[in-house]
C-alpha cells in the first residue's frame, strides 16, 4: 500500500484546484484528499477551507439543487445525489420544500422531445417506454402517471379511463 503524504501545501493546492473547477461538499473534499494525504493533513486543509468559506455544505446543496432542477432532475434524483455527496437528508428536504417545484411539468419537459417517437408506438408500449425513462430519472410513480395521462390525452391515444 502506498504511503500517504503529509505535505500540507500540496494538499491545500490540490483542494484549491478542485474548487477552481466547481464547488464541493466537505465529504467530497475529504474523499478526494483522503486518497493521497494523511488524515491529519486532510483535517487541517478542511478547517482552512471552512475558514475561507469555501466549504459550506448548505450553500453547496442549494446551488447544486438549483443547477439540477434547471436540468429537469427529479427531487428523488437530487436527494440521492446530495446524500452521496454527504449532505444530510434533512438539509436537502428543507431546500427542496422551500422551492416551488412542479415535478409533473418537469417530467413532461424531460420527455417531450421523445414524445413524437412514442406517438408512433402502440399505446401500451409507449406508456411502458415513458414509464421506464422517467423512472430512471428518479420521478415518482404518481408523477409518471400524470405525464402518461397528459401524453395520452394530448396524443389522442387515451385508451385508459383513469386519466
Amino acid at each position: 500500500m502506498k504511503e500517504k503524504s503529509t505535505n500540507y501545501h500540496k494538499a491545500q493546492k490540490y483542494a484549491f484546484w478542485l474548487f477552481a473547477r466547481r464547488n464541493h461538499s466537505e465529504k467530497e473534499i475529504r474523499d478526494k484528499l483522503g486518497k493521497n494525504y494523511d488524515n491529519a493533513v486532510v483535517d487541517t486543509v478542511i478547517e482552512k477551507l471552512k475558514k475561507l468559506k469555501l466549504i459550506d455544505d448548505e450553500k453547496f446543496a442549494k446551488e447544486w439543487t438549483e443547477y439540477r432542477l434547471r436540468h429537469n432532475k427529479s427531487k428523488n434524483f437530487i436527494m440521492r445525489e446530495l446524500n452521496r455527496k454527504g449532505i444530510p437528508r434533512e438539509t436537502v428536504s428543507g431546500i427542496l420544500s422551500s422551492l416551488e417545484i412542479d415535478e409533473t411539468e418537469m417530467a413532461y419537459d424531460t420527455i417531450k422531445n421523445k414524445l413524437t417517437r412514442y406517438k408512433k408506438l402502440e399505446p401500451l408500449k409507449a406508456k411502458s417506454k415513458i414509464f421506464q425513462f422517467l423512472a430512471g430519472k428518479g420521478f415518482s410513480y404518481d408523477t409518471i402517471e400524470s405525464v402518461i395521462c397528459k401524453f395520452t390525452k394530448g396524443g389522442g391515444q387515451n385508451t385508459d379511463e383513469s386519466c
